[in-house]
Parts: C-alpha cells; sequence; structure tokens
C-alpha cells in the first residue's frame, strides 16, 4: 500500500503542478496582452477574452472577502493532499483528478495572496460567469472525481449470480 501511496501522491503532484504552471503562464500572458474589461473575440459569438480581477467567488458572490477565499483554497489543498496521501482514491482517474483540483486551487490561492483577487479572462457564450484556467481545472476535476467514485463503485460491486 505504500508503494501505491507514493504512486498516487506523484500523480497527483504532476497534475497540480502542470495545473499550477499552465494557469499562471496564462494568468501573466492575459495580464501582459488584454487590457482591463477589453474583449477580444477568440471564437466568434462564443468564446471571448477580457481581463477581470475577481475578489470573490464564482459570479463575484461574497466580493471582497478575499481572506474567506484563502483560508477556503488552504483547506481544499490540504484536505486533497490528506485524501491522495491516505487512501487509494478511485484509482489513477480519481487521483490525477484529485491533482487538478488542488493545482487549481493552489494557482488561485497564489494569486489571492500575490495579487489579492485572481485573474479571470476566460468568457464563454452562455457560461454565466469568467473563469481562468484554474477554476477550469477545479470543475473539470470536481467531475472527474466523481465519476472516478461512480466507476471504482461498479468495479467493486460484485456480479449478480446466474440463478438455476
Amino acid at each position: 500500500m505504500a508503494g501505491m501511496s507514493r504512486r498516487n501522491t506523484r500523480l497527483a503532484t504532476v497534475v497540480g503542478l502542470i495545473t499550477l504552471a499552465a494557469d499562471q503562464a496564462s494568468k501573466a500572458w492575459a495580464t501582459a496582452a488584454l487590457a482591463p474589461g477589453r474583449e477580444v473575440s477568440v471564437i466568434s459569438g462564443w468564446v471571448w477574452f477580457r481581463r477581470l480581477s475577481n475578489s470573490g467567488a464564482a459570479l463575484g458572490l461574497l466580493s471582497g472577502n478575499n481572506w474567506l477565499f484563502i483560508v477556503v483554497s488552504l483547506v481544499v489543498v490540504l484536505t486533497v493532499g490528506i485524501l491522495v496521501v491516505r487512501s487509494d482514491v478511485a484509482g489513477p482517474l480519481g487521483v490525477a483528478a484529485l491533482g487538478a483540483i488542488a493545482g487549481g486551487a493552489f494557482s488561485n490561492l497564489v494569486d489571492r495572496i500575490r495579487l489579492g483577487s485572481v485573474t479571470d479572462f476566460i468568457e464563454v457564450h452562455l457560461w454565466p460567469t469568467d473563469f481562468n484556467l484554474a477554476d477550469a481545472a477545479i470543475r473539470i476535476g470536481v467531475v472527474l472525481f466523481l465519476l472516478a467514485l461512480l466507476f471504482e463503485r461498479r468495479r467493486r460491486q460484485p456480479l449478480p449470480r446466474a440463478s438455476r
């Protein structure tokens, strides 16, 4: 089991670091290339880049409570770390999903500590809020983790016995 825990930790760490690096690089690009509030069409009518600063959660909820989201981000990163180290969390897909969640939460945490808010710059038609790669990694990670849990549950269920 120690080998599995080490492998899980490595996988989650690699996915988390890739997520962190990609998000921080994309935010650095957005900060350098996009004027605040100005929209740049990426896919006409569907995807735009528009740099915003967000000190709240999605949809600007609880805006101005940056300290609250610093604490929440720390709790998420620590909880994911404990889950990965202490348990077999739904196989490699579940571990990678947790790595994406932790990497996204940590990247937004870096922004909140360093800048006092998170840089959002992606706007998608019919999506209710602007976001960044860290936000996408967290959302996709949650969906993949839930799917991994379902797959793992189905895999562990005994097959029904044939009646005679």
